[in-house]
C-alpha cells in the first residue's frame, strides 16, 4: 500500500482523546495552517473541538 500512501497519518485512526494532539500529522503543513486560519475566523473560541480538532490559529500581531 506504500505506493498509494501520502506518508501522512490517517485521521480515522485518531478516535480518542489520547490521540487528539496527532491531528496535525494528518495534513500537509500549509493545509493545516490554512485550516487553522479558517478556524480562527469561523470558530475563534474553539467551540467545535470534540472531533479531530484543529485549534484556531492565534491572530498575527
Amino acid at each position: 500500500m506504500a505506493a498509494w500512501g501520502t506518508g501522512l497519518r490517517y485521521l480515522n485512526f485518531l478516535a480518542s482523546p489520547d490521540t487528539a494532539h496527532l491531528t496535525e500529522s494528518g495534513y500537509e503543513p500549509a493545509t493545516f495552517a490554512r485550516l487553522a486560519g479558517i478556524k480562527a475566523v469561523a470558530d475563534p473560541d474553539n467551540l467545535f473541538r470534540f472531533n479531530h480538532n484543529i485549534p484556531p490559529r492565534p491572530p498575527r500581531g
